[in-house]
Parts: structure tokens; sequence; C-alpha cells
């Protein structure tokens, strides 16, 4: 019999053994790495981690650690415990014989121990399968099971169905490029996902802190509670207390409430009485305001009559106020200035220009009340930029640059200033004299023309 400790001819052990290796699940194979403090010292060793991208890495290290132990027993068995559940139906097949009664009654025919492991070729026909070549190569060198020289010769050189295995190793192959292939695809997508993980470490670094909080808060609010607990319990207890208190109290209320029950209907009735003598009152009172409404139509109609005289006056009043204007239209203002002998240049080229504003038969769009005052703005804007000139002469010197210019123009300024002064004089006594003294109170009182004076 042949046992795994045993030197198999034509087997490379180093070979089996990666191969173990590289048939584990990425699950199984971190977890077997997890778990032996030594291996997991030397794959992290320089800052690596356990990462599925560091997976040949990662085989690589566990057969180099197993060959320094010369592919021991106590090297290989952890390993091989991880594997063999892998394959799961060949796993389930002999794991249900060696714990059955028929494997019982062998072992006890053959008077083997509990540790012996043994197929006859009966079962290993029964079990073997072709296709699982590689597993039970694997099963040959590291399985606490014993095989016999006929069954380990089968499992190493067996040639029976070459051709279908050569055919399904080609149809492997080019599934596993496909494989390579959506691997890589998966590679580059883990990529792209690692870079969105590690924009989203703030953002779950910021989510542990805001937990943090709220577990500090849930624990504040735990311990209320708990305080609010212990506080409600001792108020039932002293509500139990005064149960009975409580319950005369409320016998006392509801005797209260019958009295105000009937308080509250005596006072019912009286205000439906009240009720009834209000609404007699508000009949009269309706009765009196349709007659108040009837007068108010007639205060209306006098109102209008009342509007329509208001505009009639309104009207006169318009007619009144242009009195002035024809009044003032009744004078020769060109023969009157002739007769004034005007002597300052000044005024007399202002008389001039009034004259032509005003006069109607000329220039039928000059009006009094826009050309009087105009005039008037004439002359007192010159006496304001004096004024102005004066009160400012300091900045105003400099800023013109030329002192002696400044000073002769306020100097000229005077004169013109002071034949604005003297027409002003003169005008306010002629319109005096022209509206309170040509014309009597008398015919200022009626919308008519006097005769010219004399």
């Amino acid at each position: 019999m042949l046992g795994n400790n045993e030197k198999i001819q034509g087997v490379k052990i180093p070979d089996l053994f990666a191969m173990m290796v590289g048939e584990l699940p990425w699950r199984t194979l971190s977890r077997y790495i997890n778990e032996n403090a030594q291996l997991q010292k030397i794959c992290t060793l320089g800052g690596h981690r356990i990462d599925p991208n560091q997976r040949p890495r990662l085989e690589k290290l566990v057969v180099n650690e197993a060959s320094k132990n010369d592919f021991s027993e106590t090297a290989c068995q952890p390993l091989f415990g991880a594997w063999y559940p892998v394959h799961e139906q060949l796993h389930e097949a002999l794991e249900n014989y060696f714990h059955s009664e028929e494997y019982k009654a062998y072992r006890t025919e053959h008077k083997l121990t509990e540790e012996d492991y043994v197929l006859s070729d009966e079962k290993f026909n029964e079990f073997y399968d072709l296709k699982e070549n590689k597993a039970w190569k694997l099963l040959l060198a590291f399985a606490p099971l014993k095989f016999t020289a006929e069954q380990a010769e089968k499992i190493l050189n067996n040639q029976e169905g070459a051709a279908e295995l050569q055919e399904k190793l080609t149809e492997l192959e080019a599934q596993l490029a496909a494989a390579n292939k959506k691997a890589a695809d998966a590679t580059a997508d883990v990529e792209r996902v690692r870079a969105q993980l590690q924009a989203s470490v703030s953002e779950v670094q910021e989510l542990k802190k805001q937990q943090r909080a709220m577990k500090a808060e849930l624990e504040t609010a735990t311990q209320k509670f708990t305080s609010a607990s212990a506080e409600t319990r001792r108020l039932a207890a002293k509500l139990a207390e005064t149960g009975e208190a409580a319950q005369k109290r409320a016998q006392e209320a509801s005797e209260n409430a019958e009295r105000q029950v009937s308080r509250l209907q005596a006072e019912l009735e009286k205000n439906k009485a009240e009720l009834n003598a209000w609404q007699n009152k508000y009949q009269d009172q309706l009765l009196a305001n349709r007659q108040i409404v009837a007068d108010a139509k007639a205060v209306d109609s006098k109102a209008e009559a009342a509007n329509a005289d208001k505009a009639k006056a309104v009207e006169e009043l318009r007619s009144y106020q242009k009195f002035v204007d024809l009044m003032l239209d009744r004078i020769d203002w060109r023969s009157l200035g002739s007769q004034l002998k005007l002597t300052n240049p000044t005024m007399k080229a202002g008389f001039g220009r009034i004259i032509k504003k005003i006069n109607y038969d000329q220039d039928a769009t000059g009006k009094l009340e826009e050309v009087l005052p105009k005039f008037w703005g004439d002359f007192t804007a010159r006496e304001t930029e004096l004024i102005h000139k004066i009160a400012n002469s300091s900045t105003l010197e400099v800023s013109q640059g030329d002192m002696e210019g400044f000073w002769n123009e306020v100097k000229d300024s005077f004169e013109s200033v002071q034949g604005s002064l003297e027409a002003r004089l003169f005008m306010l006594a002629f319109i005096r004299e022209l509206l309170f003294s040509i014309y009597t109170p008398e015919q200022l009182q009626t919308p008519t023309i006097p005769k010219p004076a004399k």
C-alpha cells in the first residue's frame, strides 16, 4: 500500500502542490493565508495586502513556504484540508463511504485501525472518474488515503479516453482564454471601482463620524429614556396610591358637571328669549334701513345736480382766469416801449424779447404764464451767478488759471447785475401801475375789457 508520506515514482510534488493552490477559490485561499500567522507575515511584508489582484504572487509565496519544509505532511495537510471540499461530488462520495457502516465492516474484516483509509479495487473503480484524474493525483500525493500499486499506476498512467480528454482540454483552453479576457475586463472594472472607492473614503469617514455622533446622541437619549422610565414607574406607583382620592374627586367632578349642565340649560333658555327679542328689533331696524336707503338715493340726486352746477361754475372761473391775458392784449406794447425811452441796453433788449413773446398777433404760441417768469428768471440768474463767483472766488480763480481775467469778469458782471436790478424795479412799478392804477377795481370785477385809458 502507498501512503501520501511515501515517495511516488513519476510524481512531481511541487507541481501538484502548485496545482492544488491554483484550484482554491479566492475566499478559501485568503482565509488559509490569514489563519497562518507566519504565512500572513510573509505575504504582507513590504506593505502588500491580501488582495485578489495579488493572487499570482501569493500563490508563489505559498508554494515557496511549503518547499522550505520539503513539502512535508505537516506543511501540506492544512492546504489539502482547505482544497478537499472544493471538489464537492468527490468529497461527498468518499466521506459518505468512510463514515458508513459498510466501511466499518470492511475495516473490521481486514483488521484496519480508525486512522486507516483504504479503498478496495471495487470501490476504487466505483469512485474513480477519468475526468477527475487531476483531483485523484492530488489525493494520491496529499490525502491520508492508502492506494495499492495498481491503483496508483492507473491514476498516474491511465491513457483511456486520451482523445476525449484532449478535446476537452482544447475546449477548456478556449474557455480559459475567454475567461482571461473577461478577467482583464473585470480587472479594469475593479480599478475603476477602486478609484470610486478611494473617492468615497472621505465620505465613509464622514459617515462614520456622524455615526459616532449619533451613537453618542443615542446613548444620551437612552439614559434620558431610562430616567424617564424610572420617573414613569414612580408616578405610576404614586398614581396607584392616590387612586381612591382620584376616584372621589371624579365623583365630585361628575356632580359638579351635572349642576353646571342644569345652570347652562337655564341660561340657554334665557338666551333664546333674548334672541327672539333681538330678532324683533332687527326686523324693525331693517324697515328703518330701507327708509334710509330711499333718503340716500334722494340725496344722491341732489348731489348730482350740485356737481353739474359746480362744473358750470368751474368753466366760468376758467374764463375769468384768462381776463388778465385779454386785458394785456389790448396794450400796444411797441408804442409803450418807445414811450418808456429805455436807456439801459440790457433792459432794452430784454423788454424787446418779452414784447415778441406776448404779442399774440405775431406769435400765438407765447403765453404770459410762460414768458414773464422766464424773463424775470434771466435777471435773477445773473445775480445768483455773481454771488456764486464771489463766494467761491478762492477756488474758481485757481481752477481757471487766470486770476486777473477772473476778477475782470466779476467786475463786468457787477455792471450787468446792476442793470438787471434796475430793470426789475422798473418792471415791478410798471406792472403795479398797469394793474391797479390804469384799471379801477370796479372794472376788474367783471370779465370785460375796458377801453384804453387816455
